[in-house]
This record gives structure tokens, sequence and C-alpha cells, in this order.
């Protein structure tokens, strides 16, 4: 049964539908607003040139040449597709036991998680994971650059993190309107946030990820009071309930999506793949799907994942309900498949093995995954010299040389202000190169290198 009365954080606040107006205040919704606050923030996040970016962007495989495996775009699609069957179950769960405002549906909590899933990857660079670690390592490289910023704005850099940059893509740099970013509900921005706490803060220093920036605080802050979530310390917050299924819908998507495109690119065989799936199946509510498998390999591959996915599903939605009230207290520390306590969590730890085994150490993807760090090293080198040079010397740039005027032309709408601190500068050159895709990325280097900016030798 769901405890109203010892919960510290309620619903009526949770799902606020509040939005972000201008960065410095928020405004309820227009009541006479007849599409569905939930449907405008996925509209948002849909038609915004960041989610359309996603489609060029590493999933797990970068750049193949074959067009059936996954990109970020496709497994973001997925994900939220998931959330929203796993949000809509516990929706009517929470609906039964009376725990949602009246006028709020089953159906409103999946339309919520969906836009948030759909969100979850909006801020990662090129080239994924390998992208951010590029990142990190040249700040961590070059301390000169760090000089002045204070012990905070130093972590964001040094552990560039995507979430955080999903959630300045959210509330700053993709504008819906003026300002204040997509201005999405309070309610969407709280399911996105996954590590609602600084990087320098006591939780993120110990998990070495974050979900705020320093840059963003003052937003969270907000944030936090419109949907009252538990303050746990300084920079650190509860976790939205919702969150939990964002993420679970996240691991599910991750655990069998990446298999699937493993058998398709012949890095793992059909039995491996398969004898996994049926692992999952056998623990959910769908076994006797078995009997109805058709004999064409590929055909029966999908379904068996559909039944997997359906017994993932499953296994989150029980494990949120039996931890609700930790959950709903800000006491949760896990995740809901969390291999060594949710009873399929075994499984999912196999299929992550087989992942790191087989898929992720593959030739051909490290072949491609030993660039990202010489390639954004030598972008980020590029830039950042071309910044400091401007702020060095005010003004228009005219005197600056021909190299840094390159640099400084080539951020564009994130050409630094003659106000800006350091850290600005250096936030609006991560801006600008999360922003990019696989191939621009690789179109900016060559054009270095043609020009002689660039070397292209990895000694």
């Amino acid at each position: 049964m769901v405890d109203r009365a010892t919960a510290m954080m309620h619903w009526e606040a949770l799902l606020s539908s509040t939005r972000m107006d201008h960065g410095d205040r928020w405004t309820p919704p227009d009541p006479g607003y007849s599409r569905d606050q939930w449907q405008r923030d996925q509209d948002r996040i849909i038609f915004s040139g960041a989610f359309r970016r996603l489609a060029i962007k590493t999933q797990v495989h970068p750049l193949s040449d074959n067009d059936h495996v996954h990109t970020r775009l496709s497994h973001s699609l997925e994900v939220a597709s998931v959330g929203r069957s796993l949000a809509t179950k516990i929706g009517a769960w929470l609906e039964l036991n009376g725990a949602l405002p009246p006028e709020m549906p089953a159906s409103a909590l999946g339309a919520l998680v969906q836009a948030a899933c759909l969100a979850h990857d909006i801020g990662n660079p090129p080239f994924g994971h390998a992208g951010e670690r590029a990142i990190r390592t040249y700040f961590r490289e070059h301390p000169e650059w760090l000089s002045g910023l204070s012990v905070g704005e130093r972590a964001d850099l040094t552990g560039f993190e995507g979430n955080a940059q999903g959630f300045r893509v959210l509330t700053k740099l993709e504008r819906h309107w003026f300002d204040g970013g997509m201005r999405l509900t309070a309610a969407t921005l709280g399911t996105f946030v996954k590590y609602p706490f600084a990087a320098a803060s006591e939780i993120g220093q110990g998990k070495g990820k974050h979900g705020i920036n320093c840059a963003e605080l003052p937003v969270m802050q907000e944030l936090a009071d419109q949907l009252q979530l538990a303050a746990l310390g300084h920079e650190v917050w509860a976790r939205h309930p919702l969150v939990f299924l964002v993420e679970a819908a996240d691991d599910i998507c991750y655990a069998l999506i990446d298999l699937e495109d493993a058998v398709e690119l012949g890095h793992l065989t059909y039995d491996e793949v398969a004898d996994l799936m049926r692992e999952l199946v056998e623990r959910g509510a769908r076994s006797a799907l078995y009997e109805q498998l058709l004999d064409d390999r590929t055909v029966r591959l999908e379904l068996l994942r559909s039944a997997a996915i359906d017994a993932l599903v499953h296994e989150a939605e029980a494990r949120f309900k039996t931890h609700y009230t930790a959950i709903m207290n800000g006491e949760f520390q896990e995740d809901l498949l969390d291999w060594r306590r949710a009873s399929a969590g075994e499984v999912i730890a196999h299929a992550k093995a087989l992942a790191r085994e087989h898929v992720y150490v593959d030739q051909t993807k490290q072949s491609y995954e030993g660039q990202p760090a010489h390639l954004l090293n030598g972008v980020l080198a590029h830039l950042v010299e071309g910044a400091e040079a401007l702020a060095a010397v005010g003004g228009d740039g005219t005197s600056i040389d021909s190299k840094a005027r390159d640099a400084v032309a080539r951020l564009g709408k994130y050409r630094p202000n003659a106000n800006d601190s350091r850290y600005v500068r250096l936030l609006k050159i991560t801006d600008y190169v999360s922003a990019m895709t696989d191939r621009y990325l690789i179109r900016v280097v060559d054009d270095l290198t043609r020009l002689r900016y660039f070397s292209s030798s990895t000694d």
C-alpha cells in the first residue's frame, strides 16, 4: 500500500506543470490551453536541433556502415517507448491507491516519463562515452587553462558529463522562445535529472558523475523548490521518483538492444544472445511465447527481445513498488535493476559482461574509439587557445592572429563575450564541441588539418 502521510516528497508537487520562463521565474500553464503539458514537452524536445543531431551520434558502434544498428536517436526513441510503458503501469498502481492528484490520470505519468526519456541523452558529445572521456582528459592534462576557477568549476570540466550538459541544453542552450532553454515543465526537468548533485559535492566526488554544472546550480535550486525535492546535503537533492523509471528503461534497452546489434554485425552469434534472452523471458509473464516463435531466426530474436523487455519492465515495476516508501523519502540508493538486488539482475549483469567481452572490444570499434581523444584534444586546443587570445586583447579580435581568428569564428553563437569569465568561456567551448555529431567533428578536423592548424599524427 502507498503511505502518503510519512513520505518526504508528494506527487502534487512532483507533477508540477509550471514552466521556467526566461530563466528567472516559473509560470503555471494557461488553463485554456488544450494540449497536454507533457505532450508539449515531447514536441519541444523532438523538434529541437539537439535531439535531431542524435541521429549521427554514436550509441555503441561508431560510424557504422550498417544502417540497421542503433544511433543515439533510435536508442532514445526506444527508451522512451519502454519508459512510457513502465510509467503507465506505475501510474495505474498509484491511481488505484489514491496517491495521484484527482485530475491526474495514470497515462499522464507515461507521457511525462516518455518526455524525459526522449531527452535523456541529449547532452552527449560526439562518440558518446569515448567523447566524454576525451573532453575530461583534455582539461585534466591542461590545468593551465583552469587557473582562477573554483573547485566546483574545475570539477565540471575535468569531470565533463553528458548528463550535466543535457540539463544545460534543456534549460539554457536550446531556446524555444527568447531565453530559458526549451521552457519545459518542472516535472519533466526533474524526471530528466539522473544525478541531482554537483561534481564537487561529496556524492559527486564519490560517484565520479554529476548532473548539474555550477552554472546551472541556481536553476536546479529553483527546480527543487518547485518540485519540493528533499535537500540531502550541500548542492545535493533527492532524485525525482520517476527518474528511477527513466534509468530502468535505459538499462533495459542497453542490456538487450546492444546485443541485438552485435548479432546484426556478426560480433555475437544468434544462439549466444537468444539463450540469454530466454533466461529473462522465463522469469517474466510471457514465457508461453516460446510456443508461438517462428522458425525464422531474425523474427525469433525480435520476439524474444520483446518478451525479455516485458519481463524486465515487470521486474522494475515490482522493485519500484517494493521500495516505494524509501524512494519517496529520498533514501533509495540503488538502481531498480541493480544486479546485486533484482531477481533478473544477474542476467542483466551477464548481458553487460557479454557486451564488454565481445562487443565493446571489437577491433573495428576500437579503431574508431581510439580517435576521439586525439580528435577532440586537437579541436579543443585550437578553440581554447583562440578564445583565450581574444580574451587577452579584448575588443573585436582584429588584432589576434589568423589561427585564433579561425577558432573564434568557428564558435559562432558560442563565441565568448568580452565580460565572460574564463569558466564561462570554457563552458561555451564545451557547448560547441558537445553539440557536434561524429561526422561533423571529423569534418572540422579535416578542415583544420588542411589549414595546418591540426596535426593528424597521434605520436
